[in-house]
C-alpha cells in the first residue's frame, strides 16, 4: 500500500513516477478534458438529432434509461456534496511540507482538472441525454398518433 512517505524521497522532495503518479496520468488520459468535451458535443449531437427527429423511441424503453440517468444525477449530486470538504485546504501540520502538500492536494481538488469538475461535466452530460430521450420518445408517441389517425381515416 503506498503511503505519503513514498512519494517523496526522503527529503521532503516529490518524486514522479511513481505509482501514484501513473494512476494520476491513466486518468488524465483517459477522462482528460479533450475527452469530456468530446462527450459533450457527443451529448449537444444527441440533442439536436432527437430536436430534428433524427431518431425517436419508444417511452418504455427511454423511461428505463431515463431512470438509471437520473439516479446517476442523484448519485453526483449526493457527491458533489461530500466534496465540499475540499473547499479549503486539509491541515497537515504546520511545518512547511505539510503547508506545501495541503496547497497541492487542494489546487489538484479543485483545478480544471479535478473530481469536481469532471462531476460537474458528466452531469451535463446526463442531463443533456435524458433531454434528447424525452424529446425523442415525446416525437415516438406523436410519430404514432398521427400515424393511428391515418390508419383510422384509411379504415373508417
Amino acid at each position: 500500500m503506498a503511503e505519503l512517505r513514498d512519494l517523496s524521497d526522503g527529503g521532503g522532495r516529490f518524486v514522479s513516477g511513481g505509482a501514484l503518479s501513473k494512476a494520476i496520468a491513466a486518468m488524465d488520459k483517459s477522462m482528460g478534458e479533450e475527452a469530456m468535451a468530446e462527450v459533450a458535443r457527443s451529448a449537444d449531437r444527441l440533442v439536436a438529432s432527437a430536436k430534428s427527429g433524427g431518431f425517436t423511441v419508444t417511452k418504455e424503453a427511454a423511461d428505463r434509461i431515463i431512470q438509471v440517468i437520473e439516479e446517476h444525477i442523484d448519485e453526483i449530486d449526493q457527491f458533489e456534496n461530500k466534496l465540499e470538504v475540499f473547499d479549503q485546504e486539509p491541515e497537515l501540520g504546520d511545518h512547511d511540507y505539510g503547508k506545501l502538500v495541503a496547497r497541492h492536494m487542494w489546487e489538484a481538488a479543485n483545478d480544471g482538472q479535478s473530481a469536481r469538475v469532471a462531476l460537474g461535466s458528466l452531469k451535463i452530460i446526463l442531463e443533456k441525454s435524458r433531454e434528447a430521450l424525452l424529446r425523442a420518445s415525446k416525437q415516438y408517441q406523436e410519430q404514432e398518433e398521427v400515424a393511428r389517425d391515418a390508419f383510422r381515416g384509411a379504415v373508417g
